[in-house]
């Protein structure tokens, strides 16, 4: 009996952390993406401010917001394919039956991953150029390969996301559930 109680107590401990870690990885992309949503708007508001009552502007105030902006528009990316809100085209998908349906998000999810593992590949190479340069942004004075890092991590999150969306697909496929067809902006 004490073994029972053991393991479940183990298995509660896992299924806990589970549980924490599928919640990290619902919330951290939309958390994320406030975060530099929010920089990106009291950047621009100090900026207008300084340029048109202090009548000076910094240096620093433009970068700031273009590459919160760089990374913003990554993680949305990423969590606009875990969503499956991308903009697209399913007419011909929807007229089909629902193996039409599966058979059209995979063939969407195979060249989705596709395009973001051969993405990912060749953002490498201007990382390394940077490093190996030691290019530096003018305004910030900061390593410019820590904002060139912004295409890699997002493709590398598209890649994540796709993953999990084919895995989701392949469990909803086992319990006779119909395709997940994403959000929709108008129906």
């Amino acid at each position: 009996m004490a073994t029972t109680s053991t393991a479940t107590a183990k298995m509660s401990k896992w299924r806990a952390f589970r549980l924490r870690c599928d919640s990290i990885d619902r919330k951290a992309e939309r958390w994320l993406l406030l975060t530099f949503y929010a920089l990106i708007i009291l950047t621009i508001a100090i900026e207008v401010f300084r340029r048109f009552v202090i009548n000076y502007s910094s240096p620093w105030g433009e970068e700031v917001a273009r590459y919160a902006f760089i990374y913003l528009a990554w993680l949305a990316a990423a969590a606009a394919v875990r969503d499956r809100a991308h903009i697209r085209i399913d007419v011909l998908v929807n007229l089909g039956g629902p193996k039409m349906k599966r058979l059209g998000w995979w063939l969407a999810d195979i060249a989705t991953l596709i395009l973001a593992v051969w993405a990912l590949w060749l953002s490498i190479a201007p990382i390394l150029t940077s490093l190996n340069f030691g290019s530096m942004t003018p305004g910030l004075r900061v390593s410019q390969a820590f904002f060139l890092a912004a295409v890699p991590l997002g493709f590398a999150l598209v890649v994540l996301r796709v993953v999990q969306s084919m895995l989701a697909d392949v469990r909803r496929m086992k319990r006779g559930e119909p395709v997940f067809d994403g959000q929709k902006l108008f129906d």
